[in-house]
């Protein structure tokens, strides 16, 4: 940014009043304000004191006052950024970061309004058992972490800087690539095929040319669409990340919740390079039936981050510790009983069966994509956009995701997720109300 265009945007300074504390003050204001992002280089403090009449050294108290609050950091030869300190990146947006936090959290308010909510995932873990039968137990030493956006926080916090690149697929989670604005990182696109599959030819590409440093897959249960990449698609990935010198964080939040496919292993365990970062989550919501009542806000789920690199581990536990994200007290371990288990599967056959049998008289404008993976499914509008429809939804209190929501960049998806987790009164609501839209708007 040019020393004129920050003075504009700080309302022309007056010259003669300029102080350092002044200075910074006017600064932070607008980088709180949103209105200077994460990533923006300010001016050179020669160019800047130029511009302003003022001493250089003015200029450099000013922007050590903004490095002492978090809001800005400087490397040698490269100048003074916003949105970042020394070590772990702290956000210049922190209450826009709190609003995505609670993600996985029942909306007490929604509920007070009647509002049906199809997109959230409620499960309760509370109680122990081990890994979950069909995955691969954590390392021993895993970094365990309050809620997976919060995990997310603290593995690309670790691994990026603001203004760099991640890869994430076409059809992502929308809280994932709110965190990725809020932390000034830009996501590049993976396509997907015509059935929100993964183009794996082009996922391939992207990774052996390193499209960016960093790719957050869901390449099993945890993908929006539902859909597991097959074993020698996984092996492909693996070995092209390595190519490309790409990290992988491989997000596996709802490995317990699977259909008729149980979930592959870790992608680690094909890494030999150690470069892959493993997310597993384990929801401490309340029972189904008292989710009407139940509110457990940001601390709702526990997420556990492994990886075989031991310098990476170290520096993910710092990360952490300054971001406040590790949980108090005892932790269940990262799975639920046998028991537990197969019944949220049934509790998903039957739901998907309930969604088939709901969406069925308005075949073919809407249809059920089938799916391996896990607790969301893919329901495709024929010529209506999603984000159509959603709109629609929510003018009736429905709330859902749109596959534009999702989509990074470019094009609209005729498509909307919704889980399969909830109450079944809830998701039969739900539907009643997307068959209605889909067939007014058809």
């Amino acid at each position: 940014m040019r020393a004129r265009e920050l003075l504009r945007r700080l309302d022309d300074t007056e010259v003669d009043t300029t102080t350092s504390v002044s200075l910074a003050a006017a600064i932070a204001e607008q980088v709180r304000a949103g209105a200077i992002p994460a990533g923006v280089e300010l001016p050179s403090e020669r160019d800047l004191a130029a511009a302003l009449g003022r001493s250089r050294g003015t200029i450099a108290r000013a922007y050590e006052a903004l490095r002492g609050e978090g809001l800005a950091h400087t490397r040698h030869g490269a100048g003074t950024t916003i949105g970042c300190c020394a070590g772990p990146w702290a956000s210049t947006r922190a209450a826009e970061l709190a609003t995505i936090l609670p993600v996985a959290a029942p909306e007490t308010k929604a509920w007070v309004d009647r509002t049906v909510d199809l997109r959230s995932l409620r499960w309760s873990s509370s109680v122990g058992g081990g890994p979950t039968p069909g995955t691969d137990p954590l390392p021993e030493g895993s970094l365990v972490v309050e809620g997976r956006v919060r995990a997310l926080d603290v593995v690309l916090s670790t691994l990026l800087r603001p203004g760099e690149r991640v890869l994430v697929p076409a059809l992502a989670d929308p809280a994932l690539l709110a965190l990725l604005r809020i932390r000034g990182l830009h996501p590049v696109r993976l396509p997907t095929d015509a059935d929100a599959r993964a183009d794996v030819p082009a996922w391939l590409h992207r990774l052996r040319t390193r499209a960016a440093p960093v790719a957050v897959l869901a390449p099993s249960h945890a993908a929006p669409a539902g859909a597991t990449l097959a074993a020698h698609d996984r092996r492909l990935l693996v070995e092209a990340a390595a190519d490309g010198e790409v990290t992988v964080v491989e997000d596996r939040s709802w490995d317990d919740l699977w259909l008729d496919t149980p979930p592959p292993a870790d992608l680690a365990a094909l890494d030999a390079d150690e470069r892959t970062v493993c997310l597993r989550t384990v929801q401490r919501l309340a029972p189904a039936d008292e989710l009407p009542h139940a509110s457990d806000g940001v601390g709702s789920d526990l997420t556990w981050i492994a990886t075989a690199s031991g310098a990476v581990q170290a520096r993910l536990a710092a990360v952490a510790r300054t971001l406040e994200a590790t949980p108090a007290g005892p932790t269940p371990p990262a799975g639920a009983p046998a028991g537990v288990a197969a019944a949220r599967r049934q509790h998903l056959v039957d739901h998907t069966a309930l969604t088939i049998r709901l969406v069925t008289p308005v075949a073919p404008r809407v249809q059920v994509a089938p799916a391996t993976g896990g607790p969301l499914r893919l329901l495709h509008l024929g010529a209506v956009p999603g984000s159509v429809v959603t709109d629609a939804l929510a003018a009736r209190g429905v709330l859902v995701h749109a596959g534009l929501d999702c989509v990074v960049g470019g094009g609209d998806v005729p498509a909307i997720a919704v889980s399969l987790t909830g109450t079944t009164s809830v998701l039969v609501a739900g539907l009643r109300a997307v068959v209605e839209v889909a067939t007014e708007l058809a």
